[in-house]
């Protein structure tokens, strides 16, 4: 029995299709633990920061190293870990320098900046890696546009259940492939 070439071709297509979209669903289950990790910790580290402000700078410190430490964790593999290291170190000199260019800012728009940008790079890798990591990127902005403009007297408190909720809901999301 001969195939066309057609034929041929299409079932090389398919097979194109299939592994591309393996390699997504790869890609949001390698993503959601952190989503979850970080989720978590937003929550806790804006809850905190709302019952406890004098300690915001502390509280931050610990959320970011217990992050990171998290992240790499999960990384696990050489290639995987060193971009976690580049993507943190990357993302604490863009903050350093934007906070001192912007001159002195509030908590509240330090506290709507970090997520927005955040929110930001998920939109943009979801351009090239998948959609689901654009979709949560712009919950993610949603909810802190939302809080900022609407809540700023309890931003600091919708932001630990509101914007740690769709952290851990984006990566539950993921999850489900």
């Amino acid at each position: 029995m001969q195939i066309s070439h057609r034929d041929a071709a299409e079932a090389l297509h398919d097979v194109e299709k299939t592994a591309a979209r393996s390699a997504k669903l790869r890609l949001y289950e390698r993503g959601a633990p952190h989503f979850i990790l970080w989720g978590i910790l937003w929550a806790a580290g804006y809850g905190l920061t709302y019952a406890v402000p004098q300690h915001a700078w502390t509280v931050w410190l610990v959320i970011d190293a217990a992050g990171l430490g998290g992240s790499a964790y999960l990384a696990r593999d050489r290639l995987r870990l060193w971009r976690v290291a580049a993507t943190a170190a990357t993302l604490f000199l863009f903050f350093f320098a934007a906070f001192a260019m912007l001159g002195p800012l509030s908590g509240l728009q330090i506290g709507a900046f970090i997520p927005l940008t955040v929110a930001c790079a998920y939109i943009l890798a979801g351009l090239r890696a998948g959609s689901r990591f654009a979709a949560a990127g712009a919950v993610i902005a949603a909810v802190t546009l939302a809080g900022f403009f609407f809540l700023p007297a309890h931003f600091l408190l919708w932001m630990a259940i509101a914007g740690g909720g769709a952290m851990v809901s984006a990566g539950l999301w993921l999850r489900r492939v």
